[in-house]
């Protein structure tokens, strides 16, 4: 008898639970109310070194009231609690970087970045009570230190004939990451034969300094219009954007030399001593007497 009590209390406990979600759900369906939600993280993809960067986190708090917005990057970088006075609280290298007058609880602005602070960023939002949702966005973002000048682009000699191995390469001043290279022959896109990284240490930061090779062989339709036009594009990102170019001409047979040649051989031909040129002359000589 106890124990079919027992049974009857749990069930009747367990309808008045079920009753209770359901009312919840209804309550929330009929009156629209929601917690947290469209949180989302915006920040650059790439920046130069030694600029402002703006980092944005975006929520909607729908009926929830905001309890905290920290920023990561691996640890704690960045907490705005509302609550508390002053609001915001920054921690470690990162958080020196804090611009305290322009973040928020939306953004956050550092100055200064650097190429160590290429990484992942994370945002996380959180309500407070009584639903403490948490929701955690994020993006990952480039710190590039550019490349202080344009390409140089070499090459062996100034023409070619069909034929002939065009050989060159394209130096990219120092940077990090190292630039993007790549090649046109008079607007069409060619591939590197090869391409290397040389590493220095400037400073604290390792930088790279690119360099791409080139090794063309020419057809016949290499040439327009007699010349080769070669170009070495390099870029980082969208932040840099450069290019070197150089114009090569056909070497072909000199047209004058052909001519030379022949005029040459045809006079030499026509200072030869042979019976019918005395036979003509003395003839002429003849003729020339009678009509005396």
């Amino acid at each position: 008898m106890k124990v079919y009590r027992s049974i009857m209390r749990s069930a009747v406990r367990y309808r008045e639970t079920r009753s209770a979600s359901l009312l919840c759900v209804l309550l929330i369906a009929v009156t629209g109310v929601r917690g947290l939600s469209n949180v989302s993280i915006d920040i650059p993809l790439a920046v130069a070194a030694g600029t402002t960067v703006n980092m944005t986190c975006r929520y909607d708090l729908q009926s929830d009231t905001l309890y905290t917005v920290k920023w990561y990057k691996g640890s704690e970088f960045f907490r705005y609690v509302p609550k508390e006075l002053p609001p915001i609280a920054v921690f470690g290298e990162l958080g020196a970087k804090v611009v305290r007058n322009r973040s928020d609880e939306h953004r956050v602005v550092l100055k200064d970045v650097q190429p160590n602070h290429t990484g992942k960023y994370r945002c996380e939002v959180s309500g407070d009570s009584p639903s403490f949702n948490t929701v955690m966005v994020s993006g990952y973002m480039h710190v590039a230190s550019l490349p202080n000048g344009r390409p140089q682009l070499r090459i062996e000699k100034m023409r070619y004939a069909v034929g002939d191995t065009v050989r060159g390469n394209c130096t990219v001043p120092s940077g990090n990451p190292p630039a993007n290279v790549t090649w046109t022959v008079n607007g069409t896109p060619v591939n590197s034969s090869s391409i290397k990284f040389i590493n220095e240490a400037i400073g604290d930061h390792q930088q790279h300094t690119t360099v791409a090779e080139l090794d063309l062989e020419t057809m016949q339709d290499s040439f327009s219009n007699g010349r080769l036009q070669i170009l070495c594009h390099a870029n980082v990102f969208h932040l840099y954007k450069e290019t070197a170019e150089v114009s090569l001409k056909e070497e072909r047979p000199r047209l004058a030399s052909v001519l030379g040649t022949r005029e040459s051989s045809y006079i030499g031909s026509g200072t030869k001593c042979t019976p019918e040129y005395f036979y003509i002359t003395a003839m002429t000589a003849l003729l020339l007497c009678n009509l005396r």
